[in-house]
């Protein structure tokens, strides 16, 4: 069952799984869909709690006070989480997720901003990173670099919504989880 739920800053919607529970993060557009709605059925589907943000950047607030605004009303209604899944705009709280000691999936990391990298160099839990190679932000040698769990799309754009591509992604989310 999914139901809505009250944020405070945000709206979202409770997957109501009786496993472990993941928290899935929005871009700055339309919830960070398709993708995050992919990753949070996939963890549903595997058992999992999953708390999904539905929200969108207002394009005024500091984007990365946005992203943490958001992370924390979200980690702090889930209580005990087992895994993090942002994507863009909101994969600026790896340093988040490194000082929580969170497994996280973070889909196209904004790789080009020193926060960004800085809390994924912290990190002591393992993380898989989601990129394409015809999106601005990534970097596939870096992403390498900074984890062994890399998900390199061949042609992939920050949108990451080609039905090709959804496929791969939910089989490495699949086996990270």
């Amino acid at each position: 069952m999914i139901a809505p739920i009250d944020l405070g800053p945000c709206r979202g919607y409770e997957w109501q799984g009786d496993g472990r529970t993941a928290v899935v993060l929005p871009g700055a557009m339309l919830g960070g869909t398709p993708t995050c709605y992919y990753a949070a059925l996939t963890l549903f589907e595997l058992g999992w709690r999953v708390v999904q943000v539905w929200s969108e950047w207002d394009g005024e607030t500091d984007r990365s006070e946005w992203a943490a605004g958001v992370a924390g009303a979200a980690l702090g209604y889930a209580g005990d989480v087992d895994l993090l899944v942002a994507k863009s705009i909101t994969t600026r709280i790896t340093g988040v997720a490194a000082d929580r000691g969170l497994r996280a999936v973070w889909l196209t990391p904004l790789l080009v901003l020193d926060e960004c990298v800085d809390g994924l160099r912290r990190r002591t839990a393992p993380a898989l990173l989601v990129g394409g190679t015809n999106d601005e932000s990534w970097d596939g040698a870096l992403a390498r670099e900074l984890s062994p769990d890399v998900l390199e799309l061949e042609g992939g754009d920050h949108g990451l919504a080609r039905l090709d591509d959804v496929a791969k992604i939910i089989d490495a989310l699949r086996a990270f989880a």
